[in-house]
C-alpha cells in the first residue's frame, strides 16, 4: 500500500512538472509572437503595506525589437520612449526633454526583456498557473539577482495581455492594467518620435 502511495505521488509530481514545462513553452511562444502591442493602461503603485502611492493613466506602444513608448496623460502629461540603447523623457510641465542611455538597473526589466525578445524564463521561473474561464494567470518568481522584481504575475484574458503585477524584494508593488489591447497591429516608426517645440530645454546626457 505504501509503495502504491509513493507511485501515485511520483506520477502526480511528474505530471505537475510536465504541465509547468508545457505552460512555460506556451507562455514563451505567446510573448515571442507579440511583434507590436498598443493598449490603454492604468498603473497603480503600492507601498509595502499595500497603501496606494500614486496612479497614472495613459497609452503604451511596443514595436519589437527597438521601440517602446509610455504616453502618460494623467496625473500630468509625460512621454517616455525607449529606442535601442537610448531613453528619452519629455516632461510637458517643465517643457524639458531628457536624453540618456538606458540605465543598467532597468536592463532586465520585464518590458525591455519582452521588447528584445529575450527569453523571459531565463530570468523568471513559473511558480504556478491558474485558469478561470477565459483568463490565465501565470505567477513567476525571479531567479536572477539582477532582476528588478522578485515576483511577476501575468494575466492573459481571451488571448490578450490584460494585467501585470510586479512585486519587489521589499514587497512594494506595481499593478499595470491593460485595456483596449491591440496585438500585432501595424505601428509606424513615427509613433515613437517625440516632437518638441523650439523653446523646449533639451538635456542630452548621452552625448555629454
Amino acid at each position: 500500500m505504501k509503495n502504491n502511495s509513493k507511485l501515485i505521488f511520483f506520477i502526480s509530481l511528474t505530471l505537475f512538472f510536465q504541465n509547468i514545462h508545457s505552460e512555460e513553452i506556451s507562455l514563451k511562444n505567446y510573448l515571442t509572437n507579440i511583434n507590436t502591442m498598443e493598449a490603454d493602461f492604468e498603473q497603480s503603485n503600492y507601498s509595502n503595506s499595500n497603501a496606494l502611492i500614486d496612479k497614472s493613466i495613459g497609452r503604451i506602444k511596443i514595436k519589437k525589437p527597438d521601440n517602446l513608448m509610455w504616453d502618460i496623460e494623467l496625473p500630468f502629461s509625460k512621454k517616455i520612449v525607449l529606442q535601442k540603447d537610448t531613453l528619452r523623457i519629455f516632461d510637458s510641465q517643465l517643457n524639458q526633454l531628457l536624453i540618456s542611455s538606458i540605465p543598467m538597473e532597468i536592463e532586465n526589466s520585464f518590458l525591455i526583456l519582452l521588447l528584445s525578445n529575450a527569453n523571459i524564463l531565463n530570468f523568471y521561473s513559473i511558480d504556478k498557473i491558474e485558469k478561470d474561464g477565459d483568463e490565465e494567470q501565470f505567477s513567476l518568481i525571479g531567479n536572477n539577482r539582477r532582476n528588478i522584481f522578485e515576483k511577476i504575475e501575468i494575466y492573459i484574458t481571451k488571448d490578450k495581455l490584460s494585467k501585470f503585477i510586479f512585486v519587489s524584494a521589499t514587497n512594494e508593488s506595481i499593478e499595470l492594467e491593460l485595456m483596449n489591447v491591440l496585438i500585432n497591429k501595424h505601428l509606424p516608426d513615427k509613433d515613437f518620435i517625440i516632437n518638441v517645440s523650439d523653446n523646449t530645454e533639451i538635456i542630452d546626457q548621452k552625448n555629454d
